[in-house]
């Protein structure tokens, strides 16, 4: 199985935020040699060493899989298909939400 889109989507969030692979390394624990092997494909990473990537990054799981995808503008569906996972009392308090930064938007645009 190749990793290549899952490495190409944390070194450009990587790359986004401004960390070097040395300050990435040291941010999950690893040497600067093993990181450039895991940026170069000739190791795997450990999950451990993922998580701590996503959480450095200020990112989520559900980004990284739609960088990956090469998903750059969340459409309408790919809200209502995030939506289904969601249990029915987080579903209808995300639909409250929508709906109130809506009506907020127009208001700020009549103003």
């Amino acid at each position: 199985m190749s990793y290549e889109p899952l490495i190409k989507a944390l070194k450009e969030r990587r790359e986004a935020v401004g960390y070097s692979q040395e300050m990435m390394a040291d941010k999950i624990g690893i040497s600067l040699k093993t990181y450039q092997r895991i940026e170069n494909g000739s190791t795997d990473m450990k999950m451990s060493h993922y998580r701590t990537m996503v959480e450095q990054l200020k990112t989520t799981d559900l980004d990284i899989s739609l960088d990956m995808l090469g998903i750059d503008k969340t459409t309408p569906w790919d809200v209502a298909a995030a939506a289904r996972t969601l249990p029915p009392e987080v579903r209808t308090a995300l639909v409250s939400l929508i709906m109130m930064l809506y009506r907020h938007s127009n208001n700020n645009k009549e103003l």
